[in-house]
């Protein structure tokens, strides 16, 4: 059966107000589990719900994750200035396949697109890129974790001068990782790419992906 919009409005309206007294204190964090658990993060509902934040409680979703993100990436920043360095080339081709690499010549991570995917459109090449350089993000955020530090800062070598590097360092910043951004047409990951089969990153050693620093 299918809801109507004006029903939708009194359901989002009706959810707010139940629950105002806790969401007044909640991050955005907090928003979306709300919504999730009560079945109101539909593509169609989570919108009026994001209204009825502002109608009734002057909260904007949207103005809180970004203020969130950026108070996250300055604590990031601050503590991954001495943090060890992760140096990782990505790439993406738009008919579906991605590849990042570490230090070494072969690939740390590489296949195709799950069909799932959220960022990767087919045809779309930046997308393919972003997708690819978020999941160079990740890895270095699960080399975070097996290293057990706070923070790490992350050198990632993209070619595609089109992905949109501010997003990225928000991405990275929940990960615990501070993203330094390098457009090159020197990429390694792009000739992996082609290559045909895949590499689950779960079967490399995450501590390969650290590089020493020259002092000098």
């Amino acid at each position: 059966m299918t809801v109507s919009a004006a029903t939708e409005w009194e359901q989002a309206a009706a959810a707010v107000h139940s629950a105002a007294d806790t969401l007044r204190d909640y991050t955005s964090a907090d928003l979306r589990a709300w919504a999730k658990e009560n079945n109101l993060f539909a593509r169609s509902m989570w919108p009026k719900i994001k209204r009825e934040l502002v109608k009734q409680l002057d909260i904007d979703y949207d103005e809180l994750r970004e203020r969130e993100a950026i108070t996250r990436k300055n604590e990031i920043a601050a503590a991954a200035e001495n943090a060890p360095l992760i140096e990782l080339f990505a790439a993406g081709d738009d008919r579906g396949s991605f590849a990042v690499l570490g230090p070494v010549d072969d690939a740390a991570w590489y296949g195709t697109f799950h069909r799932n995917d959220s960022v990767f459109r087919k045809g779309n090449q930046t997308s393919a890129d972003d997708s690819a350089a978020g999941k160079a993000i990740f890895l270095a955020g699960k080399a975070r974790e097996d290293a057990g530090v706070d923070a790490v800062r992350l050198l990632l070598h993209i070619s595609n001068p089109h992905v949109d590097g501010t997003a990225l360092a928000g991405v990275a910043a929940s990960h615990g990782v501070s993203l330094e951004l390098d457009i090159t047409d020197d990429n390694r990951a792009i000739d992996w790419c082609e290559e045909t089969g895949f590499q689950a990153w779960q079967a490399i050693r995450l501590s390969d992906l650290f590089v020493d620093e020259d002092p000098s």
